[in-house]
């Protein structure tokens, strides 16, 4: 035995003690919300956002070999560096910093054959503990291996060095569709990802349209390439991608994704190879494709995807769709911190600003009223005051959903009417800096109204998005005038009731 020195962290995993050199522990997190990675090993717990940048994180039980146990308050995950990457591991409950000038460097018996994952294990010099130190140069590799990799699309760029400089060869992304093969100018595939389990899908959304998803805090559309070309839909699964394109007129950039069923690989063509469409197929169900090569003998053919001419004829528009730290951006910056009610509808969060937000109550008696609009609830009585009651839901375009112990009543000013507005749950009330909301994206605005949006939350801790309703255009000039009328005709009726009978509440 020798003696060692400098300082570690100890945790525990189930009963056993484990340290890591304190040298490469760069803080230590509660367990974050988390991305899950298909493809990757059992002990790969997924990725998670950590202040912008993504956070790999390992199951410590799991690669270890121990049974698994359910998170609890004393669950952390221990955030590593090591050569220029981070890596999250998650480890039952912290022990203590020890100093190891205090402990000797024992045999690696206790390492019960983990010798791969342990590097030496350290007894303390009054025995009161024995650690083992987990091989900071093991761990870093295979997890390199396992995916961070894959999950970016560094596989691509690699493809494209290779054949930089061949003037010759005009180079696509290869995916696939249905039974047939598409590709994309590799030039404007700004880079591939697992498709989100966090889309933010507003009311509204054209159809081929699956939501709104956060990407290194940018908010990017993402378009479902197969609904758009009208070819049967189905859900995403372990081999969908989000293939996501940056494209530029001038000096404004539009970034969006289209979600394919895989992606098969980057291909290269001369200009001789590519065929303009046979005659039989141009028109309108086409108009999208450019050409098309044939690979095997003409036994593979590829069509090609002009995504530019998706913007070009109105199905998602540049104008206005400048790079985010354009003068919007800049103007939004200089605005203080707001705060905000956030509340749930459906499966997404949404939020109103504090100000427009008179009080929050518990559903009470809802008075309906007759030949009211489908989305008026009806009336409630608030301490002597009427007030109409709308179904956010059914405003929205969402499912019906009946009301339980957890929906709330929002009271708000709608342009000089108090309305109750019926929501799933109440979140919170937090503090939204003018730097965390980004307008809503241009593409969606050239075929959908999207006036009742104000704006997305883009959380840094999290994926999951935050749209920002405007209250003022969440009902049109004719509806509020509805909404309003159907408060004002029920109360007048209670005072001729009053009248007609003026002994009937004594």
């Amino acid at each position: 035995m020798e003696n060692t020195s400098g300082q570690m962290v100890t945790f525990y995993l189930d009963k056993e003690l484990f340290g890591i050199e304190l040298t490469y522990v760069k803080e230590i997190i509660r367990l974050p919300e988390m991305v899950r990675v298909p493809g990757t090993p059992t002990y790969f717990s997924g990725l998670a956002n950590l202040r912008g940048n993504l956070l790999p994180v390992i199951d410590g039980r799991r690669r270890f070999s121990l049974p698994d146990s359910a998170e609890t308050d004393a669950t952390r995950v221990v955030v590593l560096e090591y050569r220029g990457e981070t890596i999250g591991y998650t480890v039952d409950r912290m022990s203590e910093v020890i100093n190891l000038e205090n402990a000797t460097e024992d045999t690696l018996r206790a390492a019960q054959g983990r010798e791969d994952l342990i590097s030496r294990v350290i007894k303390m010099n009054d025995g009161s503990a024995m650690v083992m130190v987990i091989n900071i140069e093991v761990m870093f590799p295979r997890l390199e291996e396992a995916g961070p990799k894959n999950y970016s699309g560094v596989a691509v760029q690699e493809r494209v060095d290779e054949a930089a400089g061949r003037e010759d060869l005009k180079q696509f992304v290869g995916f696939k569709l249905a039974d047939e093969e598409y590709a994309v100018a590799i030039d404007t595939v700004q880079e591939i990802v697992w498709v989100p389990d966090q889309i933010s899908r507003s009311p509204g959304f054209p159809h081929y349209m699956d939501g709104l998803f956060s990407l290194r805090q940018r908010t990017v559309p993402m378009l479902n390439l197969r609904r758009f070309f009208g070819l049967p839909d189905r859900p995403y699964d372990d081999r969908s991608r989000a293939l996501v394109l940056s494209l530029k007129d001038g000096d404004k950039k539009t970034v969006f994704g289209l979600g394919v069923d895989s992606i098969t690989e980057v291909l290269r063509f001369t200009v001789e190879e590519i065929e303009p469409l046979p005659e039989l197929l141009r028109g309108e169900a086409t108009r999208n494709l450019t050409g098309v090569c044939k690979l095997g003998e003409g036994k593979r053919l590829i069509y090609l995807l002009d995504p530019c001419s998706i913007l070009a004829e109105g199905e998602i528009s540049l104008d206005g769709a400048g790079d985010e730290e354009g003068e919007a951006a800049l103007e939004r910056r200089a605005v203080s911190e707001e705060q905000f009610v956030i509340f749930h509808l459906q499966e997404e969060d949404y939020a109103v600003t504090i100000q427009s937000v008179k009080e929050i109550i518990r559903l009470p008696e809802i008075v309906r009223v007759p030949r009211a609009p489908a989305y008026v609830e009806g009336v409630i009585n608030i301490r002597g005051a009427i007030l109409p009651v709308v179904n956010l839901r059914l405003k929205l375009g969402l499912q019906s959903k009946e009301s339980d112990d957890r929906s709330r009543i929002v009271v708000v000013d709608l342009n000089g009417v108090s309305t109750g507005l019926v929501v799933d749950a109440v979140r919170e009330v937090r503090k939204i800096s003018a730097d965390q909301i980004a307008p809503v994206p241009e593409v969606l605005k050239a075929h959908l109204d999207t006036g009742y949006l104000h704006g997305v939350v883009k959380q840094a801790n999290s994926q999951r998005s935050i749209l920002l309703l405007d209250l003022k255009n969440i009902l049109t000039g004719a509806e509020q005038k509805e909404v309003a009328q159907v408060a004002a005709d029920f109360a007048g009726g209670i005072k001729e009731d009053a009248q007609e009978d003026p002994g009937a509440d004594r």
